[in-house]
């Protein structure tokens, strides 16, 4: 071979080495340990609500100057955990939340929004039962802070696009529809 050919041959090597070095110091800065840190990465003011950490994944609702409900999702990459979009939508400041408003989706597989007593309600969307989360389980000052006293967080999630078409609030104890909302 060539010298010069050689040469070429060590040149190109050498800058493919560099890239993926760069790469790799990047994607290493911009992952965390915890999924809750690389959100606090990208914005420190939120209030942060996890709703679970499965595996690769983990979904965090979130409130952001406390007028304002929102999801991302996080997930965990060669180096550690990324956040990834951040969705969010205006909260009802006086927190009524007696019937559906406030809906929010997050991409095209997850809706959410808040009720009031959630342990004697359920949402449906379409034929999916909602999971909910009890904001009570953050600190009791975030709750007043945030007025968010008797407040449940609800969200459906599917791995498929969610073709929401109706949502329902619903009695738990007679299934009574108390609220319906077309999407």
């Amino acid at each position: 071979m060539k010298k010069s050919t050689i040469l070429k041959y060590v040149f190109l090597l050498i800058v493919v080495i560099a890239l993926s070095a760069s790469w790799t110091y990047a994607e290493d800065q911009d992952s965390y340990t915890e999924p809750y840190q690389a959100i606090q990465a990208v914005d420190k003011g939120l209030q942060l609500i996890p709703a679970y950490k499965m595996g690769d994944e983990s979904l965090y609702f979130f409130i952001k100057d406390k007028t304002n409900l929102g999801a991302t999702v996080v997930r965990k990459g060669i180096f550690g955990w990324k956040s990834g979009v951040f969705t969010w939508g205006s909260m009802d400041p006086e927190r009524e939340y007696k019937k559906l408003q406030g809906i929010e989706g997050h991409g095209e597989g997850l809706v959410y929004g808040l009720i009031r007593n959630g342990d004697e309600r359920v949402v449906m969307v379409d034929d999916q039962e909602a999971k909910v989360l009890d904001l009570a389980m953050l600190s009791p000052s975030i709750v007043k802070e945030y007025q968010l006293e008797g407040l449940y967080l609800w969200y459906v999630e599917s791995d498929k696009n969610l073709n929401a078409q109706q949502v329902k609030l619903l009695r738990e104890d007679t299934r009574e529809i108390i609220d319906s909302v077309d999407l």
